[in-house]
């Protein structure tokens, strides 16, 4: 109890002095996560020496996510109040999209340590929207926009049964901007920064089936440019598809 209160005061000490919020936060996460026990279930898992290791935090802090060798992402849950029911639902929404998707969706094992599911994922090379910068990302536009509007057409308008429990209802139907988004687009499209080609689309655990409009709503103007310009490619994509079912009936 004692070392534990000493841990936190020093980490909040340490804290205090970085200016960075997502420094800070990855810092905090960093000092209070049992590292060294982590790199040790990853060695012993990879069967192999670890010679490069890149750390993130994951989504409002519920995860620390380890980079391993280039080659490996480890996840880690930080919270345990429902750490093993995301880790199931996101296995079980990877497995149903990975069989129709255009692009890349990294394969999700799971694996039992210590009362915990850490998920283990093969690492995916490239550069996420949010790693643009500003006057890059509103010039690609162009190009990336139409591929991100086709995948999202694509996942919302698949309709598996094997999901339906996940569903608000059982019998709800994809529409306009409507059915299975994973709704981090800006951090989870992962491309090659010199084709400007979508090569995957990762990090599932919070795909629902909902209205995925708001996704235009981002805060910073470059972004927002960005994704006004999927929007509109996604709105002629479901508008051609409409009409030709039109003509077909």
């Amino acid at each position: 109890m004692i070392l534990r209160s000493l841990r936190h005061f020093l980490t909040n000490v340490i804290c205090g002095c970085i200016y960075d919020k997502y420094t800070r936060k990855k810092v905090r996460v960093i000092l209070n996560s049992n590292m060294s026990d982590n790199i040790r279930f990853i060695r012993n898992n990879i069967g192999g020496r670890i010679t490069k290791i890149k750390t993130f935090v994951g989504h409002q802090a519920r995860n620390l996510i380890i980079g391993v060798n280039n080659q490996w992402i480890f996840k880690f849950p930080l919270r345990r109040d429902n750490s093993h029911e995301l880790a199931i639902r996101e296995k079980r929404v990877v497995d149903v999209f990975r069989k129709v998707s255009r692009i890349n969706i990294p394969a999700v094992e799971l694996i039992e340590h210590k009362g915990q599911i850490i998920r283990k994922y093969e690492w995916v090379h490239g550069t996420t929207l949010r790693e643009m910068p500003p006057d890059d990302l509103i010039a690609a536009r162009g190009v990336l926009a139409p591929q991100i509007a086709q995948f999202l057409y694509d996942i919302a308008c698949y309709d598996p049964d094997e999901l339906r429990d996940l569903k608000p209802s059982p019998d709800a139907q994809p529409g306009f901007m409507y059915g299975w988004c994973q709704g981090d687009i800006c951090d989870n499209f992962i491309f090659n920064r010199d084709t400007l080609e979508l090569v995957a689309f990762i990090d599932w655990e919070d795909c629902n089936f909902c209205d995925f409009s708001g996704m235009v709503n981002e805060k910073r103007p470059h972004r927002r440019i960005f994704m006004q310009a999927v929007a509109d490619e996604y709105t002629k994509i479901y508008n051609k598809k409409k009409a030709k079912k039109c003509r077909e009936n």
